[in-house]
C-alpha cells in the first residue's frame, strides 16, 4: 500500500501535468491561463479594464491620449508617450500613437552620443572650404569637417552645410574656376565694343598733341628765360664783361664813327662800327 506522502506527491504530479496540458492549449500570444480556461489578452492600443471570470472573458479599453500599448498585454495601464525636451536639443520625429511611443532627435546642428539619444551635443563647427558629413561611428551617426573635394566648394562657417557643387556653366562660358572656398563664375565675354576702342584713340591722340604743344612751349621759355638772364647778369656784374675798345674817327663830313673793339657788340648810342 503506498504511504500519504507519495500519493500526495502523484497526485500534485497529474495536476501539474494538467495544467501543463491545458496552458499549451492557449495562444500564448494573445491568451492567458485562468480559471482552468484560457482568457484573452488586450490587443496593441488597449489595456486590460477587467480581468476574464468564469462567466465572461478579459475586458479592455483604449489608451487615452498621449498613451500607448504596442504589445498583447495584460495590464490594466497604458504607457506615457515620451517626452522630447526642446531645452535639451531634442525635436519630436515621429509622434507617438496609441500603439507606438513619440520618437525624438536632436534639433538641427546637434546629434546624439549615445544609441539611446539620451543627450544631445552640438556639432562641430565647419569653416570656409570644409563641409558637415555624418560618419558612422559604433552605430552611431557623428558629424565630422571634412575638407571639400574638387569640384565642391563652402564659403561659409557652419555646423550644418555640406560642401556645395561648383554651378555648371553649360551654355555659358566659365569667366572664373571655382576654388575650395568659391563656387565657378559664368557668364559671357564680350569683346571690345568699337565705341570703346574710338574713345581710347582720340583720347591719346590729345594727350600726344598736348605732351608736343608742352614740349615747344618750354624750349621757347627756355630760350627766352636764358636771354633775360644774361642780360641780368650784364646789368649786375659789369666788371665781368669785356669792353670794346673804340677809336673815335672824324670823316670828312665830321661824323664820328667807332672802331670796332675785341668784341662785336653793337653801341647803343647808334654809332656805326669801323672795320680794323
Amino acid at each position: 500500500m503506498l504511504r500519504p506522502s507519495i500519493l500526495a506527491c502523484c497526485v500534485l504530479c497529474l495536476f501539474q501535468g494538467c495544467q501543463l496540458v491545458s496552458g499549451n492549449i492557449c495562444n500564448t500570444r494573445s491568451q492567458y491561463w485562468k480559471l482552468d480556461k484560457c482568457c484573452s489578452k488586450c490587443p496593441p492600443g488597449t489595456y486590460m479594464s477587467s480581468e476574464c471570470t468564469e462567466a465572461k472573458d478579459s475586458e479592455c479599453q483604449h489608451c487615452g491620449s498621449g498613451r500607448y500599448q504596442s504589445e498583447w498585454n495584460t495590464l490594466d495601464h497604458c504607457q506615457l508617450h515620451k517626452s522630447c525636451n526642446p531645452n535639451g536639443g531634442f525635436v519630436v520625429e515621429k509622434p507617438g500613437t496609441t500603439t507606438s511611443d513619440t520618437i525624438c532627435q536632436c534639433q538641427l546642428g546637434m546629434y546624439c552620443i549615445n544609441t539611446d539619444c539620451e543627450i544631445c551635443e552640438e556639432n562641430k563647427v565647419c569653416g570656409p572650404g570644409y563641409g558637415v558629413i555624418y560618419k558612422e561611428d559604433r552605430g552611431l551617426s557623428r558629424p565630422v569637417c571634412e575638407r571639400c573635394e574638387p569640384g565642391y566648394f563652402s564659403n561659409v562657417s557652419s555646423n550644418l552645410e555640406p560642401c556645395r557643387k561648383w554651378s555648371d556653366c553649360g551654355s555659358l562660358q566659365m569667366l572664373e574656376n571655382g576654388t575650395a572656398t568659391k563656387d565657378m563664375k559664368c557668364g559671357i565675354l564680350e569683346p571690345p565694343s568699337k565705341v570703346g576702342l574710338i574713345t581710347v584713340i582720340v583720347f591719346l591722340s590729345v594727350l600726344l598733341a598736348i605732351i608736343i604743344l608742352l614740349s615747344f612751349i618750354c624750349i621757347g621759355s627756355n630760350q627766352e628765360h636764358r636771354t633775360k638772364i644774361r642780360d641780368i647778369i650784364n646789368r649786375l656784374c659789369p666788371g665781368n664783361m669785356r669792353k670794346p675798345v673804340q677809336e673815335h674817327v672824324k670823316t670828312e663830313n665830321g661824323r664820328i664813327l667807332a672802331t670796332a673793339g675785341d668784341e662785336d657788340n653793337s653801341p647803343e648810342d647808334g654809332t656805326e662800327l669801323l672795320p680794323v
